[in-house]
């Protein structure tokens, strides 16, 4: 095969590098890669397969098909078994440490055995994907016909799969760090609802009991009626905290979106706060839907428990490249130091951490009228 230009070469790696950053996962990035890779350099079709050892598994010799394009009829047929099916010769070289740059396959167990239509496919080249630990994974890319890929083409290919081999690597660094932010935040929720509900509930409830006493014991039927009065509205006061409590608890029921989460959340609460929604038509990715579900819940437990609020306005919306939620009140607000606030067992630490795992920002104000005002944006990139 004839080695592409070098223009050819840089523009295939710059939208290779285009993809690869702006994707917020490998495995979303990869195919979109490999499809803008194969017209820029002459090459008809592509697969690449990870390593579960890469990823934690101990069964060597464990690989799967992470992306493919441009596949004949025989390799595509059910769902890509004849890729899926039992390893390879070019697998098997990787797992002895004998792929460690890029050479032609002449003999493909997988082109070999296929039946059907293969698109006149031959030969094709197996490339590393080289990491920090030893290879990730296999590209194997294929022109139609018989013709070898120069040492001048392999060497190209080479440099192709060390770029993918980086993005995969720092892909699956972010993700254990965004977990990681996940872990500590949940962590630091729990603690933090922990200390209320002995800071709030337990107290509230000890003085319902110490009136029920009073009730109890006092001969004066006025003070034991006033008793039974003040230990009436502790319980109402502990049934309060318990449903704010209960609300930030509750698990995100995301399964139909985040919009119609954002309603119910609403309609919950609609009977200790009047809401106002303004939810743009927007249904994010799984990660920035579920940081934002829990940044509104966190908001309106603030309000009910801490804002004295009547109103709450909640708004999502769809900016060029980000989410955006605002949760808005007519509380209290945050005095004249809003940033002071974090740290005082509102939540504002967890949310400001999950919205930075996903490289986002939180930031406290105050509602033009009075109230508080918070507000979250997480990148939610163009697709």
């Amino acid at each position: 095969m004839r080695a592409p230009t070098r223009l050819q070469r840089l523009a295939a790696l710059t939208a290779i590098a285009d993809v690869l950053n702006a994707a917020p996962t490998f495995e979303e990035a990869a195919p979109e890669a490999l499809g803008r890779l194969l017209p820029r350099v002459g090459l008809s079709t592509c697969w690449m397969f990870l390593s579960n050892v890469a990823e934690g598994d101990t069964h060597q010799g464990s690989f799967r098909l992470a992306a493919s394009t441009g596949l004949p009829p025989a390799l595509a047929r059910d769902d890509k078994a004849p890729l899926r099916s039992e390893r390879c010769e070019c697998q098997r070289l990787l797992e002895r440490g004998k792929l460690d740059r890029g050479i032609n396959m002449v003999t493909c167990s997988r082109l070999r055995d296929a039946a059907g239509d293969k698109g006149g496919l031959r030969i094709h080249a197996s490339v590393p994907l080289p990491g920090r630990g030893g290879p990730v994974g296999i590209l194997n890319l294929a022109a139609r016909g018989d013709t070898r890929f120069d040492d001048e083409t392999l060497a190209f290919l080479s440099a192709v799969g060390r770029q993918l081999a980086v993005a995969f690597e720092r892909s699956r660094l972010l993700s254990e760090r965004t977990e990681h932010a996940r872990y500590a935040a949940a962590l630091e929720e729990r603690q933090r609802l922990a200390q209320q509900m002995h800071d709030s509930l337990a107290q509230l409830l000890f003085a319902a009991d110490l009136s029920l006493e009073v009730a109890e014991q006092h001969p004066d039927a006025d003070r034991r009626a006033a008793a039974v009065a003040d230990a009436s509205t502790s319980v109402r006061d502990a049934l309060a905290e318990l449903r704010a409590l209960v609300e930030v608890m509750r698990p995100a029921d995301l399964s139909t979106g985040l919009r119609p989460a954002l309603q119910r959340l609403a309609q919950r609460i609609g009977g200790s706060l009047r809401v106002q929604l303004e939810l743009a038509e927007a249904e994010p990715p799984p990660a920035p839907a579920e940081v934002a579900f829990r940044a509104a819940q966190e908001a309106v437990h603030n309000s009910l428990r801490h804002a004295a609020a009547t109103r709450l306005w909640l708004r999502l919306e769809r900016a060029p490249g980000i989410l955006r939620l605002v949760v808005e009140d007519d509380g209290t607000g945050f005095g004249d130091d809003p940033e002071a606030v974090v740290g005082r067992g509102l939540g504002l630490a967890g949310m400001r951490q999950r919205a930075g795992a996903l490289g986002g920002t939180l930031r406290l104000g105050d509602r033009r009228g009075g109230g508080a005002r918070v507000v979250m944006e997480v990148p939610w990139p163009a697709s």
